[in-house]
C-alpha cells in the first residue's frame, strides 16, 4: 500500500503554486493542438463532403475546444499575475525586524 504523501512545507507555497500552474499550461497546449489537428480532420471531411452537418458541428466544437484550452491559458497567467502581486505587497508592508529598540521606547511599551 502506498504512503500518504505528507509535503514538509505549506501545500500552497508558491513556488508549488508555479509548478502546477507550468504542468496545467502544459496540458492546455496539448489540448489545444490536438483540437486543431481534430478541427483540420473535419474541415478535409467538409471539403470532400459539404453536406456533411455531423461533420460541420463537430468542426465548430474542435474549434471552440481549441479556443477554450486558450482561454485557460490566459486565466492561469492571469491568475500568476495577481499572485505574485499580493506577495510583493504583502512583502512590501512587512516591518523591518532588524529595527532595534531602544531602552525608552522599551518603557514607553510597558506603560
Amino acid at each position: 500500500m502506498p504512503k500518504e504523501y505528507i509535503p514538509k512545507k505549506s501545500f500552497f507555497e508558491s513556488t508549488r503554486i508555479h509548478k502546477i500552474a507550468k504542468d496545467v499550461i502544459k496540458d492546455c497546449r496539448e489540448d489545444r493542438t490536438r483540437a486543431l489537428e481534430t478541427f483540420e480532420y473535419f474541415k478535409n471531411l467538409i471539403t470532400e463532403n459539404p453536406e456533411d452537418d455531423k461533420s460541420k458541428a463537430e468542426l465548430v466544437h474542435a474549434l471552440g475546444l481549441s479556443m477554450d484550452s486558450n482561454d485557460k491559458i490566459v486565466k492561469i497567467l492571469d491568475m500568476m499575475t495577481k499572485m505574485t502581486q499580493n506577495e510583493q505587497k504583502i512583502r512590501a508592508s512587512k516591518p523591518d525586524k532588524k529595527q532595534d529598540l531602544s531602552f525608552e521606547e522599551l518603557r514607553k511599551m510597558r506603560s
